[in-house]
């Protein structure tokens, strides 16, 4: 079912962080080039061993303003903030993100009479770790999940969406989901970091195999396609038609697989800004708050 409707930049359709796409170094691509040709086997292990580590990236100015008010605790390792009280909407960010990259929500959340939580992953922000991955992200979600208690929604940036996503298909419960700019499929992000390092087809095929057997999951489990038809919950996907690092074609199929979803579409905001728009906030706020403000009116 599609409907089409308009407001500001966004457009409305009913209905991975993707490692970005530049080279490696010279020497770390030539490295790995010539070593996939004399020594595939160490080359897939130290590939795979890179492809799971992480990169913190300082906060933006301004940033972390948003944890004055906050409560801290730590969580199997995770550092997790939380705001206000009531139903409780899990912020996830994304690759070699962190929490405060959902500031924005917080402020209407709370206005709305919820309880916010966010948390830095393991490997990201001020949490343990320097390694993760796909499952690995879900594995920490529900972990947070589990010890919260009950989540009502849950709104998730990029590589966080595909870990939600991941994890409602493990048993995490939500009663909504928003997902800004989801990756479908682990597979890409491979093919991206080979071509970034300049391995070989036959190193690249190693590596998913030693991933696979390192997370006991196959990629192919991990995709989108595999898991939206089956689930239940309400949806809402925000991606930008000039996304480079998620192309846009992949958050519309999420929405198109997805029972029960809807497509909001953004042009210019890009991978990054889209979070901090507040046509795109107020979008992600008026969808986690729709059900909860029906049984209010009634």
């Amino acid at each position: 079912m599609t409907a089409v409707t308009h407001h500001s930049s966004l457009q409305h359709d009913k209905s991975t962080n993707v490692r970005a796409n530049n080279s490696a170094p010279i020497w770390l691509r030539s490295g790995f080039a010539g070593a996939s040709r004399i020594a595939p086997g160490l080359t897939s292990a130290l590939a795979a061993r890179l492809f799971r580590t992480t990169r913190r990236s300082s906060p933006r100015p301004g940033e972390r303003e948003v944890l004055t008010d906050a409560q801290g605790s730590r969580i199997a390792g995770m550092q997790v903030w939380s705001w206000g009280e009531g139903p409780i909407v899990l912020l996830v960010h994304g690759w070699n993100g962190r929490s405060t990259q959902l500031g924005s929500l917080i402020s209407p959340l709370l206005a709305r009479g919820y309880r916010v939580v966010a948390f830095d992953a393991l490997g990201h922000g001020d949490s343990d770790g320097t390694q993760s991955s796909l499952p690995e992200f879900a594995n920490c979600i529900r972990q947070v999940a589990d010890e919260l208690g009950e989540i009502y929604a849950i709104v998730a940036h990029s590589l966080g969406g595909a870990a939600t996503m991941f994890a409602l298909a493990y048993g995490l419960k939500a009663e909504r989901a928003v997902f800004i700019s989801p990756p479908a499929d682990p597979r890409e992000f491979l093919k991206v970091f080979g071509a970034a390092l300049g391995i070989n087809d036959d190193v690249r095929a190693r590596v998913k195999h030693r991933l696979e057997r390192r997370l006991g999951v196959p990629m192919e489990e991990m995709l989108a396609q595999a898991i939206a038809p089956r689930m239940q919950i309400p949806l809402m996907v925000i991606h930008d038609r000039d996304d480079k690092e998620v192309p846009f074609s992949v958050g519309r199929s999420i929405a198109c697989q997805w029972p029960d979803a809807e497509l909001t579409v953004t042009e210019g905001l890009g991978h990054q800004r889209i979070l901090g728009d507040p046509s795109v906030t107020d979008t992600a706020v008026r969808f986690v708050d729709a059900d909860m403000h029906l049984q209010n009116a009634a």
